[in-house]
């Protein structure tokens, strides 16, 4: 992908720029969601309980970390608006700061989720019979957090630089090791023991380290001028901490999101085996279709901070619509897809005719709310292009947590609506989501973006960005602090 060149003369035009980029992300987001697909599928056609456990493990595991993966995710705007600005030292100093946030939040996140799996299982009141495999399940799934976080930096800084066939290749080559070790562990193939949940889990870890070295190998010629030699104040407190202003807003939004989706899960652990088994049948169908939003929200990010980084206004607001109705449109397709061939979809991940009589109570609610979830997540890109990553934070809290999920949880358990009660409860934080920040970006749009500066006025001499700006004023100007009076929300 050529450096961001000034603006675009059509939407048509912006619309091509996106897809180019958008394609490929939502190909490596699809090979790292099918490798979850196939692990409900093998471990769903070995055994109901397994299934359940691994959805348990996996709702305790996500919430850390998206939160490791949203405080990463603050190499989207620095290295892309570094990018547009053609400022080479710039990228290379926020990859390698990326870097060491992601393996300084990896190692606390590592040390809570093996010594605490066991106390999450019981203080969630999860079934008896379940917990001891779903705590092992997360435990090892763990033990891939630190190379996970690292691929994800990686990764991040690539897509914003534009290379993204590596990355897609390491994805599909991932694919094919997660298939064999599920094979052989989950159903005790080729003469290895049946570990069932355990294999699972075993599976992922192995995947993420693999990806990691294959990143590596395949884009050292890209990557290796900007990660060696290291550069100068790369472990700088003062950047460090302006980076964590932008990250962990973005992985407070992720982890609120994420856990809203798990506390679905586990009120249906409250229900029984029958439910958590249909829910992550379900659940599996609504992610791998947010896959594609999601891509488009990372092509938005890069679009729209290559145009900040460019100092484009028209080419940032362009990249924001044509995002936005890229958005709804894709979203809405597969809203008709849930509705005209559930049994389809589902008979995939089971066979169990109680769980898929469930599923298909559930896949309508799922497919209602296909428009909302897309159009949050790609405004949240959009947001994040510019450096906004505070009020997303905040929608996200009182969409899901303040609103959604109280009156889903009283609807389900104390009003009779039963566990479909708490797919209600998602779409109205979805919508909720949807409506608050595409009031954000209309409001923010309308004034002046400042391109971020981490660095600050004292940063290194080879920093362009640093001679028009001054660290937290910039960082300030892209999150403004008068939240409470904005409209809140991913």
């Amino acid at each position: 992908m050529p450096r961001y060149g000034g603006a675009m003369s059509t939407l048509r035009d912006e619309l091509r720029a996106q897809v180019r980029l958008a394609v490929p992300v939502i190909g490596v987001n699809l090979g790292l969601m099918s490798m979850n697909i196939v692990d409900s599928a093998i471990i769903g056609h070995v055994s109901t309980a397994g299934l359940s456990a691994v959805s348990l493990g996996h709702a305790v595991l996500w919430v850390p970390l998206s939160f490791g993966v949203g405080l990463v995710m603050a190499l989207d705007p620095l290295v892309s608006q570094a990018f547009g600005a053609k400022d080479d030292a710039a990228v290379a100093r926020a990859l390698q700061r990326g870097l060491v946030l992601a393996l300084a939040v990896a190692v606390p996140l590592l040390v809570l989720l093996l010594l605490g799996a066991d106390a999450a299982m019981a203080a969630l009141d999860q079934p008896e019979e379940l917990r001891d495999t779903a705590a092992a399940y997360t435990r090892i799934t763990a033990l891939g957090l630190p190379a996970l976080l690292v691929f994800v930096a990686l990764r991040r800084s690539l897509q914003a630089l534009g290379r993204l066939r590596p990355i897609v290749w390491v994805t599909l080559l991932a694919n094919v090791v997660n298939a064999a070790v599920d094979w052989a562990l989950v159903r005790g193939e080729w003469g290895f023991p049946q570990l069932g949940a355990r294999g699972c889990a075993v599976a992922t870890t192995t995947c993420n380290v693999v990806m990691v070295v294959l990143l590596l190998a395949f884009t050292w010629r890209d990557l290796g001028p900007h990660l060696l030699p290291v550069r100068e104040r790369v472990l700088a407190l003062a950047p460090l901490g302006r980076m964590l202003k932008l990250g962990v807003p973005i992985g407070l939004a992720l982890a609120l999101e994420a856990g809203a989706f798990n506390a679905v899960t586990l009120v249906m652990g409250w229900f029984g085996t029958l439910e958590l088994a249909a829910n992550r049948v379900v659940l599996t169908l609504a992610t791998a279709s947010f896959m594609l939003p999601l891509g488009l929200s990372t092509a938005a990010a890069v679009r729209v901070g290559h145009a900040v980084g460019a100092g484009d206004p028209e080419g940032m607001r362009r990249a924001a619509r044509v995002a936005l109705g890229t958005g709804a449109v894709v979203m809405g397709a597969f809203a008709l897809l849930f509705v005209a061939a559930p049994l389809t979809l589902l008979s995939a991940f089971t066979d169990d005719r109680e769980v898929l009589e469930l599923a298909l109570v559930f896949v309508p609610l799922a497919a209602g709310f296909q428009l909302f979830d897309g159009l949050q997540v790609v405004a949240a890109g959009v947001l994040r292009g510019i450096g906004d990553t505070r009020v997303p934070m905040l929608v996200n809290l009182v969409g899901y947590w303040i609103l959604a999920l109280p009156l889903g949880t009283l609807a389900a358990r104390r009003w009779g609506g039963g566990p479909q009660a708490m797919w209600w409860a998602l779409g109205g934080g979805l919508l909720f989501a949807a409506v608050a920040l595409v009031l954000r970006i209309r409001n923010r749009f309308a004034g002046e973006i400042a391109k971020l500066d981490v660095d600050g006025p004292d940063g290194p001499p080879d920093d362009v960005a640093a001679a028009g700006a001054a660290g937290d004023a910039a960082v300030g100007a892209a999150a403004p602090e008068d939240h409470a009076a904005e409209a809140l929300l991913p």
